[in-house]
Protein backbone atom coordinates (compact mmCIF):
# COMPACT_ATOMS: atom_id res chain seq x y z
CA UNK A 1 0.00 0.00 0.00
CA UNK A 2 2.98 2.63 0.80
CA UNK A 3 4.48 1.98 -2.83
CA UNK A 4 0.70 2.91 -4.26
CA UNK A 5 1.22 5.90 -2.10
CA UNK A 6 4.23 6.62 -2.89
CA UNK A 7 4.32 5.84 -6.89
CA UNK A 8 0.63 7.58 -6.93
CA UNK A 9 2.47 10.92 -5.60
CA UNK A 10 5.51 10.80 -7.51
CA UNK A 11 3.60 10.86 -10.83
CA UNK A 12 1.87 13.49 -9.28
CA UNK A 13 4.50 15.66 -8.13
CA UNK A 14 6.51 14.87 -10.96
CA UNK A 15 4.59 17.31 -13.81
CA UNK A 16 4.86 19.81 -11.43
CA UNK A 17 8.27 19.69 -10.06
CA UNK A 18 9.29 19.17 -13.98
CA UNK A 19 7.48 22.73 -15.12
CA UNK A 20 8.56 25.30 -11.96
CA UNK A 21 10.80 28.28 -13.42
CA UNK A 22 13.89 27.77 -11.83
CA UNK A 23 17.72 28.54 -12.55
CA UNK A 24 18.63 25.34 -13.40
CA UNK A 25 15.34 24.25 -15.61
CA UNK A 26 15.45 27.19 -17.20
CA UNK A 27 19.41 26.25 -18.20
CA UNK A 28 18.07 22.54 -18.71
CA UNK A 29 15.22 23.49 -21.19
CA UNK A 30 17.53 26.05 -23.20
CA UNK A 31 20.07 23.38 -23.81
CA UNK A 32 17.19 20.92 -24.92
CA UNK A 33 16.34 23.55 -27.98
CA UNK A 34 20.00 23.62 -28.59
CA UNK A 35 20.44 19.78 -28.62
CA UNK A 36 17.14 19.76 -30.98
CA UNK A 37 19.57 22.04 -33.51
CA UNK A 38 22.81 19.87 -32.91
CA UNK A 39 24.29 22.76 -30.61
CA UNK A 40 26.29 22.52 -27.32
CA UNK A 41 24.88 22.91 -24.35
CA UNK A 42 25.57 26.45 -22.80
CA UNK A 43 27.14 26.38 -19.21
CA UNK A 44 26.10 27.95 -16.21
CA UNK A 45 28.51 29.89 -15.31
CA UNK A 46 29.10 32.07 -12.19
CA UNK A 47 29.98 35.66 -12.98
CA UNK A 48 27.00 35.67 -15.34
CA UNK A 49 24.71 34.21 -13.02
CA UNK A 50 25.97 37.04 -10.58
CA UNK A 51 25.74 39.41 -13.14
CA UNK A 52 21.95 38.79 -14.12
CA UNK A 53 20.86 38.97 -10.38
CA UNK A 54 22.73 42.03 -10.33
CA UNK A 55 20.55 43.13 -13.29
CA UNK A 56 17.57 42.16 -11.77
CA UNK A 57 17.70 43.98 -8.58
CA UNK A 58 18.64 47.35 -10.72
CA UNK A 59 15.26 46.59 -12.06
CA UNK A 60 13.50 46.08 -9.29
CA UNK A 61 15.17 49.09 -7.42
CA UNK A 62 14.70 51.41 -10.40
CA UNK A 63 11.12 49.72 -10.61
CA UNK A 64 11.42 49.16 -14.57
CA UNK A 65 11.75 46.47 -17.07
CA UNK A 66 13.69 46.82 -20.01
CA UNK A 67 16.76 45.31 -21.88
CA UNK A 68 18.53 49.12 -21.62
CA UNK A 69 18.13 50.76 -17.98
CA UNK A 70 16.04 54.58 -17.91
CA UNK A 71 19.11 56.28 -17.81
CA UNK A 72 20.39 54.66 -20.36
CA UNK A 73 22.70 51.74 -18.98
CA UNK A 74 23.34 48.70 -21.34
CA UNK A 75 22.73 45.26 -19.55
CA UNK A 76 26.36 44.18 -20.26
CA UNK A 77 27.32 46.89 -18.05
CA UNK A 78 26.91 44.01 -15.56
CA UNK A 79 28.98 41.45 -17.42
CA UNK A 80 32.07 44.07 -17.04
CA UNK A 81 31.30 44.47 -12.96
CA UNK A 82 31.56 40.65 -12.45
CA UNK A 83 34.30 40.43 -14.59
CA UNK A 84 33.53 38.68 -17.40
CA UNK A 85 35.27 40.53 -20.55
CA UNK A 86 33.14 39.41 -23.62
CA UNK A 87 33.35 38.61 -27.05
CA UNK A 88 29.97 38.04 -27.38
CA UNK A 89 26.84 38.86 -25.04
CA UNK A 90 23.54 38.84 -25.35
CA UNK A 91 20.31 38.61 -22.81
CA UNK A 92 16.42 37.47 -22.51
CA UNK A 93 14.08 38.96 -20.21
CA UNK A 94 10.62 37.55 -19.57
CA UNK A 95 8.01 38.08 -17.07
CA UNK A 96 4.31 36.81 -16.07
CA UNK A 97 5.58 32.84 -17.16
CA UNK A 98 4.24 30.12 -14.61
CA UNK A 99 5.38 27.24 -16.12
CA UNK A 100 9.17 26.38 -17.50
CA UNK A 101 7.01 25.07 -21.04
CA UNK A 102 5.46 28.20 -21.34
CA UNK A 103 8.67 30.58 -20.65
CA UNK A 104 10.40 28.41 -23.35
CA UNK A 105 7.57 28.33 -25.95
CA UNK A 106 7.29 32.09 -25.82
CA UNK A 107 10.96 32.76 -26.05
CA UNK A 108 11.55 30.31 -29.57
CA UNK A 109 8.03 32.52 -30.64
CA UNK A 110 9.97 35.23 -30.63
CA UNK A 111 12.35 36.00 -33.77
CA UNK A 112 15.17 37.80 -30.66
CA UNK A 113 15.21 35.40 -27.70
CA UNK A 114 15.40 32.26 -30.39
CA UNK A 115 18.20 33.76 -31.68
CA UNK A 116 19.69 33.89 -28.52
CA UNK A 117 18.76 30.74 -27.21
CA UNK A 118 20.46 28.96 -30.62
CA UNK A 119 23.54 31.11 -31.28
CA UNK A 120 26.03 29.23 -31.88
CA UNK A 121 28.51 32.24 -30.62
CA UNK A 122 27.40 31.66 -26.82
CA UNK A 123 29.12 29.38 -24.85
CA UNK A 124 28.27 30.41 -21.05
CA UNK A 125 24.85 31.28 -19.43
CA UNK A 126 23.72 33.16 -16.22
CA UNK A 127 20.16 33.37 -14.73
CA UNK A 128 18.31 35.11 -12.46
CA UNK A 129 14.27 34.44 -11.25
CA UNK A 130 12.28 35.68 -8.91
CA UNK A 131 8.84 35.68 -8.13
CA UNK A 132 6.08 38.65 -9.66
CA UNK A 133 7.70 41.44 -11.67
CA UNK A 134 9.90 44.27 -11.20
CA UNK A 135 8.27 47.13 -12.74
CA UNK A 136 4.34 46.27 -11.73
CA UNK A 137 2.58 43.34 -9.74
CA UNK A 138 2.38 40.53 -12.09
CA UNK A 139 2.00 37.00 -11.77
CA UNK A 140 4.21 34.19 -12.16
CA UNK A 141 8.13 34.63 -12.64
CA UNK A 142 10.33 37.25 -14.10
CA UNK A 143 13.57 35.76 -15.75
CA UNK A 144 16.73 37.68 -16.86
CA UNK A 145 19.19 35.56 -18.78
CA UNK A 146 22.74 36.11 -19.84
CA UNK A 147 24.32 34.88 -22.70
CA UNK A 148 27.83 34.95 -23.06
CA UNK A 149 31.33 33.86 -24.61
CA UNK A 150 34.83 35.57 -22.29
CA UNK A 151 37.28 37.34 -24.29
CA UNK A 152 40.12 34.65 -24.89
CA UNK A 153 42.67 35.43 -22.23
CA UNK A 154 45.73 37.21 -23.44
Amino acid sequence: MIKRVFLLLLVVAAPALASEITNASVVAAMNEQRAHFGLPPLRENPRLDAAAADRMHDMEDLGYWAHESPDGRSPFMWLALRHYPYRFAGENLATGFETIELLIDGWMSSKGHRENILSPNYEDVGVAVIDGGTARRTEGKSVVVMFGTAQPEP
